[in-house]
């Protein structure tokens, strides 16, 4: 094989939680991931030796997390021929996406059956989850419930396709500095754990009640009026629910069919970037 081509996919978090933080600084969390339709686009084409990556979206090739997973994949695989990357991407940045995330697990994807390395979704998670917490759900996709500092994964058997609406401010968001007045505010939050709702309306197709159990304590802690003003906007839209992903700053709505969320979408481009997706499946 000299080519592959992998998709990327975006996450959004359906509930976010904080549960606690670890002696070496890492928090603890209960969230519930879902894939989503937009996605980075990855052409992974082999070459003699080394990474040859394009500079995408003003990100410098040696400060992409994709450089950093060529190094850890190389460490385990001293042999492993070079290989040039294209990535498109479409996922902006700083909106708690899993942008640079879902990139690293799409090269890794695309690594291992580019090169026929033989790596199971088990080992691959290993190595994702040194990149980062969500890098391992990145790999695998679909929809699941996550503990510890993320990387805990049980699969949830969703009956909901979901259409959405991803709109991002201006502004985006710090993940540090949500995390840092997280801790501050630890003993004003009123924190919701809405994860087992939100599982157990997904595995019965229950739209209503997924929609009254989306929860994100992130929302308490950010300072970002425009995300307040976009969820808004969505409700007079259609929206059947709204809230903000992982610690931001973009902002979904949960819509009732395809139709409605793209008239949302189009009415909220004209000042802001939007899309209209869905929920995807697992992505290999």
């Amino acid at each position: 094989m000299h080519k592959v081509t992998e998709s990327a996919f975006a996450k959004v978090n359906l509930t976010l939680a904080v549960t606690g933080r670890r002696p070496d600084g890492y928090h603890t969390l209960e969230t519930v991931f879902q894939s989503v339709s937009l996605c980075d686009r990855l052409v992974l084409e082999r070459q003699e030796t080394g990474l040859s990556l394009n500079e995408a979206a003003g990100i410098p090739a040696e400060e992409n997390i994709i450089t950093r997973a060529d190094k850890l994949l190389r460490s385990e695989f001293p042999a492993l021929g070079g290989v040039r990357v294209r990535l498109e991407k479409n996922i902006p940045a700083e909106a708690g996406l899993g942008g640079g995330s879902t990139d690293a697990a799409a090269y890794l994807r695309g690594m291992n059956r580019l090169y026929g390395l033989g790596m199971t979704g088990e080992r691959l998670c290993g190595l994702a989850e040194r990149l980062g917490a969500d890098v391992p759900f990145c790999i695998r996709g679909g929809t699941a419930l996550a503990t510890g500092i993320g990387e805990r994964l049980t699969p949830v058997e969703s009956r909901l396709p979901l259409w959405m609406v991803i709109c991002k401010p201006e502004t985006g968001g710090s993940t540090p500095a949500m995390y840092r007045r997280i801790d501050e505010m630890r003993e004003r939050l009123r924190q919701r754990f809405t994860a087992g709702d939100a599982v157990r309306a997904l595995e019965t197709g229950d739209l209503q009640g997924l929609c009254g159990s989306l929860y994100n304590v992130f929302e308490e802690a950010a300072d970002l009026p425009e995300a307040e003003m976009i969820r808004g906007e969505m409700r007079q839209s259609g929206a059947l629910a709204a809230m903000m992903t992982g610690t931001g700053s973009a902002v979904f709505g949960i819509y009732p069919d395809e139709q409605t969320a793209a008239v949302a979408a189009k009415v909220l481009q004209e000042s802001r970037w939007a899309v209209c997706c869905r929920s995807s499946e697992a992505a290999g």
